[in-house]
């Protein structure tokens, strides 16, 4: 079974009686030694499925199989890029905001809360992307103290999401416009400088090391 990291084959092969599962183990301890992570496993060319079929392609022998592809990255890369993407959702989250509230307003009922699910599914990737990207923030850093914002901001967040959810199950439309157009639209816009402060206020070793 041949082995490659980000495309590049290893010098080594894994020819004996062991599992891929032992080989991943083995090549996973050297890969975080090096202070990396494996983002994604794949064996010739096609990614591991979840549940029973990952254990049973973990547990064929490597005689079976081609290729294990592994993609590696540094974790402040992970958390540079997970900053990044998650001021970019938010971005567009405050965009679709209104017109989706609008949307409710006029009783374009089906329309809406299809929409509303995946607004309310991207806003959930935005604070995990936030706290992904913050989380080892170095104490007495602005970083540190723009996560703590955020955190505050985020916290605010959630009577809004309350009465928005009870709108939803007593079927007041109106009630879902007003929160979409107005608390969440100002709320999720207000995390646009403090997502740009936190990006900045990573210095380059924090963000690269």
């Amino acid at each position: 079974m041949r082995i490659t990291l980000n495309g590049i084959e290893l010098a080594r092969r894994a020819e004996d009686n062991r599992s891929v599962s032992e080989v991943l183990d083995e090549v996973r301890q050297e890969i975080y030694a090096d202070g990396k992570v494996i983002t994604r496993v794949a064996l010739d060319g096609q990614s591991l499925p979840d549940g029973r079929l990952r254990r049973q392609r973990l547990s064929a022998p490597v005689m079976t199989v081609g290729t294990l592809e592994l993609t590696v990255e540094l974790p402040a890369l992970l958390r540079d890029r997970a900053m990044r993407d998650a001021a970019s959702l938010a971005a567009r989250l405050a965009h679709q905001a209104k017109p989706l509230g609008r949307k409710f307003r006029i009783g374009d009922e089906v329309a809406a809360n299809n929409e509303l699910a995946d607004f309310l599914g991207d806003l959930k990737l935005v604070l995990a992307g936030i706290d992904l990207s913050t989380r080892h923030a170095k104490p007495a850093t602005p970083a540190l103290h723009i996560r703590e914002r955020i955190v505050e901001s985020a916290n605010r967040l959630l009577p809004s999401l309350d009465r928005l959810y009870k709108a939803q199950a007593g079927g007041d439309y109106i009630a879902i416009a007003d929160e979409l157009e107005y608390d969440l639209c100002e709320q999720i816009t207000a995390w646009e400088p403090l997502l740009d402060s936190a990006r900045r206020a990573l210095e380059p070793t924090e963000r690269f090391q």
